[in-house]
């Protein structure tokens, strides 16, 4: 006997009328998870609810499995109490079984249900799978869900979607063991926008079906740009009008529309259609054309050097906006002209592309695949419009201004008129201070087409003649690398100041002074003397010659006064100041050293004076050496120049070629040319282009390692790469699409990769998927400015729609994913025909009744089959060769058909074809004959000969 093994749902139950005042717990009784062989008991409580007492009869069950055990059937229960009774159930075989307990209280009845249930499953699912909002980016979302099984045996489920879009159920059946749950993956790919309400049936055993319903919001990854001060879709800046040298700034919001994070760049298009670079949109036709040469040299032109954008790569978060500033700088190219003609107006209508970045397609685009990720909001085109001018200053009476002479402490004065013939837009102008002039106003704002009266003033201050280069700054906004703009002198135009000085003339009366003096002690340059050659031939105050004389000769030793300086009487002012240690002084004519004065406190240390010979020795040594390398340079010019002048007896053109480069020697040009794009610098579709064809002709298709190995290498995939060079590698096609492929078959697809970065790359691909398996290497070290292809096979087991991606990192940075399709189909064969009628077509018994039908594979695996013949009370009189065999992929074979005449010879058959893991095919057999005997004989003298003719008779 056992206890009770499932506990019944409680279900308090009132009496079935209200003049009933009895309740009975449980209202049901239901055993659960019962076995034949075994007792199971569960009380059952009978509660009096009225105010007097009532008799109670209970009456057994009809069924002999169910028993109630009490020792009185009859019972009288007081008001307000209980009494519990025991059922009991032993069933004999593993069946459900139904029964009641009826309690009869007066005239009136109450049914209790009693149910007995063998072991079964109780499967339980979720109603709804919900996705949420998506981006449509052709990426595959999974979402799990449980089918629980709460019962005691193992029941089985079945999904199935019948719908058009990409939503793909694994494992679409099996088996849920007791108390136990199965995980159900949903995918889903958000290839297109749409809001996706689909209803997948599933099918639970010992329930009814059940609709699982899969929900979803896609929506486009939108990229916008909007104006600062509306937020308004913003589609052209225009700059206006601007001096070439200087700067116009422009603000706008980069928007991240979309619930998903965004890695973004900024690319300059070349060659678009409304182009527009560096034309004078005012000139005629015929004139520009007539200047072939200057439009060509516009036309590549870079022009990422004066359209600047900051930031021009980064990431955004969802519905992030941040601030894109926007800079045009125009730089004036010469076409032969003066660079003040109004001609060189230049226009400009450029348009740049703000693109998500990831895995592109562009050449490597399959066409096949009707599944292409959606990339028309995914960029974002803005047109820049702007002019550049150059400065229309004219100076009246010219730019050579010829001052009238003047003495000093005079000055002369010149009126200068400035005139601003720009229309469009205003000058700001300083003078820089020169000696000995003067200009009033020195700065100041010329508007368009106006005039400004400049005073000029020579005011000498010294004798001479004087040719002086007047420098005018013009003024304006320059912004920085970091698009900080300023004002800052971006122009300069030279006047040439011309004028004299003329000097005074004035007797001089000359002191004589007793000591020793100099000849003139007036001011430099103020006075001239007239009669000085008349004091050519003596002295003014002395007529002694020291060097001549011995007087006041001491007795000092000549090593002593080595290396020593004249001190003059006059510089007693210098003996008493603090000098030189290591510099001695004589006086001129006693020659005895001179009292040197040093001040402690002012004077070197010994630290200090080794510190300032160390300087002094390499500021020595550091010209030194550069002498040296200016005169080996001399010389190996002087050296090459008479090589070259040597005649060899070479041709030019005759047929010597420069050796070719090795792969090493190729790498080390270009590591040693790196030239890595500048942080504000940015990409084009030229430059792009020109790597992307160069990495093209440079493949790589053996030899590529897994992980780096040399230090070069290593550094390299070290680097943490920016959204701008990630968007210069390719992995492409974003869809590997594979097709109608049979199951178990093995597929390549080719996944290109192209690397326009002057350095090594790491591509690592992140595939966790057991079809993709196969393939042999995930991880690709990828040399610079190169390229290659990935084989990747795929292989399924499982048959069904396959919608999977994966995603790639370049250098552990996430780059990109790619969606995997396929359509796993079983193996199949087709017959030419499904009956085959058989004819005559001989004399021959064996051969006459012969026919082929073909067998025909159109998929991708080979198949194996089988012909088995339908058997037949009358037998079979067809056969069949070859009975069984293999199909090639994507072929066809013929099977010969033969029939064996004979009297008992059944004209019908049936040939059953089977192809292992695949379909089973049946093929009807008929024969239409009729046979017929003639005789026919004649005499041979008097012998009777006979012969008889077989006549084989089509009767269609």
């Amino acid at each position: 006997m056992e206890t009770e093994r499932g506990s019944p749902v409680p279900r308090e139950a009132e009496t079935p009328k209200k003049e009933v005042q009895l309740r009975v717990t449980p209202s049901e009784v239901k055993f659960l998870d019962t076995l034949a062989g075994r007792v199971y008991r569960l009380p059952i409580t009978v509660h009096n609810l009225g105010r007097c007492n009532q008799k109670i009869r209970f009456q057994e069950p009809l069924k002999p499995q169910f028993k109630l055990i009490l020792t009185n059937l009859d019972k009288a229960l007081a008001s307000g109490l209980q009494m519990t009774a025991m059922v009991e159930y032993h069933p004999d075989k593993d069946e459900d079984t139904f029964d009641q307990l009826l309690i009869s209280i007066g005239n009136k009845t109450i049914e209790i249900p009693l149910v007995g249930l063998i072991p079964s499953c109780q499967l339980e699912i979720e109603s709804e799978v919900n996705f949420g909002t998506l981006v449509a980016d052709s990426k595959v979302y999974c979402k799990e869900i449980n089918i629980t099984n709460r019962g005691r045996a193992p029941g089985t489920f079945k999904a199935e979607y019948q719908g058009q879009l990409p939503i793909v159920i694994f494992p679409s059946n099996g088996i849920v063991e007791p108390k136990s749950s199965v995980i159900v993956k949903v995918d889903f790919c958000a290839d297109e926008p749409r809001i996706v309400n689909e209803g997948a049936k599933v099918s639970l055993q010992g329930r009814p079906d059940v609709l699982l319903s899969v929900k979803a919001h896609v929506v486009e990854q939108i990229i916008e740009l909007l104006n600062m001060s509306n937020d308004k879709k913003l589609e052209c800046i225009h700059f206006g009008s601007v001096f070439f040298g200087t700067s116009k700034i422009e603000h706008a919001l980069l928007y991240n529309n979309s619930p998903e994070p965004i890695n973004w760049v900024a690319i300059m298009q070349n060659d678009a259609v409304g182009e527009e670079l560096g034309t004078n949109i005012q000139q005629r036709t015929d004139v520009a054309l007539n200047n072939l040469t200057y439009l060509s040299k516009i036309k590549n032109m870079d022009v990422t050097t004066f359209i600047s954008c900051v930031p021009n790569e980064g990431r955004l978060l969802p519905y992030q906006k941040i601030v894109i500033t926007f800079c045009f700088s125009p730089k004036l190219m010469i076409d032969g002209k003066k660079n003040n003609d109004p001609s060189h107006r230049q226009d400009y209508a450029l348009f740049l592309r703000f693109e998500s970045v990831g895995s592109k397609d562009g050449f490597l685009r399959d066409d096949n695949s009707k599944t292409m990720k959606s990339d028309r909001f995914q960029k974002v085109e803005l047109a820049l419009t702007g002019t550049g001018l150059p400065i229309l200053l004219q100076f009246d009476p010219g730019k050579v201004l010829n001052f009238a002479p003047c003495f000093m402490g005079e000055h002369s004065e010149l009126l200068c008129i400035m005139q601003n013939r720009s229309n469009s837009l205003p000058v700001m102008y300083r003078f820089q201070k020169t000696a000995h002039f003067k200009i009033d106003p020195e700065r100041g704002k010329i508007d368009e087409g106006c005039i400004q009266n400049v005073t000029c003033s020579f005011i000498p201050h010294q004798v001479g003649v004087f040719k002086v280069k007047q420098l005018i700054e013009i003024i304006g906004s320059v912004a920085d690398e970091n698009l900080q703009s300023s004002l800052k002198p971006f122009h300069q135009i030279y006047l040439d100041f011309k004028s004299v000085c003329k000097p005074s003339t004035k007797k001089v009366v000359m002191k004589m002074n007793p000591g020793i003096s100099p000849l003139v002690t007036n001011p430099t340059g103020q006075f001239v003397v007239r009669d000085l050659p008349k004091y050519k031939d003596r002295a003014p105050v002395t007529m002694l010659q020291s060097a001549m004389t011995r007087l006041h000769n001491h007795r000092i030793s000549k090593e002593s006064m080595k290396g020593a300086l004249i001190a003059f009487p006059n510089d007693r002012a210098a003996s008493i100041r603090s000098g030189d240690q290591h510099k001695l002084f004589r006086t001129i004519f006693t020659k005895i050293p001179r009292y040197n004065y040093v001040d402690p406190d002012y004077a070197y240390t010994k630290f200090e004076e080794m510190e300032k010979q160390a300087h002094e020795n390499y500021y020595e040594r550091y010209i030194k050496h550069l002498r040296s390398v200016r005169l080996r340079k001399r010389v190996e010019r002087e050296c090459m120049y008479s090589c070259n002048d040597t005649d060899i007896g070479l041709q030019p053109a005759s047929g010597l070629k420069s050796p070719s480069l090795s792969e090493t020697e190729i790498e080390e040009e270009l590591c040693s040319g790196k030239c890595l794009i500048k942080p504000n610098q940015l990409l084009n579709t030229r430059n792009t282009d020109s790597k992307e064809t160069k990495a093209l002709k440079r493949k790589v298709l053996k030899g590529l390692k897994s992980e780096p190995s040399t230090p070069h290498e290593k550094h390299d995939c070290s680097l943490i790469l920016t959204p701008k060079q990630i968007h210069q590698v390719i992995v492409g096609p974003s869809v590997l699409n594979f097709g109608d492929i049979c199951v178990n078959s093995t597929n390549t697809r080719l996944l290109h990769v192209i690397n326009m970065l002057p350095m090594h790359i790491l591509i690592n691909l992140d595939i966790n998927l057991e079809e993709l398996q196969k393939t042999n290497q995930f991880s690709y070290v990828i040399p610079p400015t190169a390229s290659t292809y990935i084989s990747m096979v795929f292989e399924s087991p499982t048959i069904g729609k396959f919608w999977k991606s994966f995603t790639f990192t370049v250098n552990n940075i996430p780059g990109g994913h790619i969606l995997v399709m396929a359509v796993v189909m079983p193996v199949k064969l087709e017959l030419s025909s499904n009956e085959l009628v058989l004819r005559p077509q001989g004399f021959s018994v064996k051969t006459c009744f012969m026919g082929t039908v073909g067998l025909y594979n159109h998929q991708n695996y080979f198949a194996k089959f089988e012909w088995q013949p339908v058997i037949t009370q009358r037998g079979m009189a067809f056969s069949i060769r070859p009975a069984k065999g293999t199909v090639e992929p994507y072929s066809s074979l013929e099977c010969e058909v033969t029939w064996l005449p004979g009297f008992s010879s059944p004209e019908r058959g049936e040939f059953v074809l089977h192809v292992s893991e695949g379909n089973t095919l049946t093929l009807k057999c008929v024969a239409h004959v009729m046979i017929s005997f003639r005789y026919d004989f004649y005499f041979e003298g008097s012998k009777l000969v006979g012969y008889i003719y077989v006549c084989i008779v089509d009767y269609i």
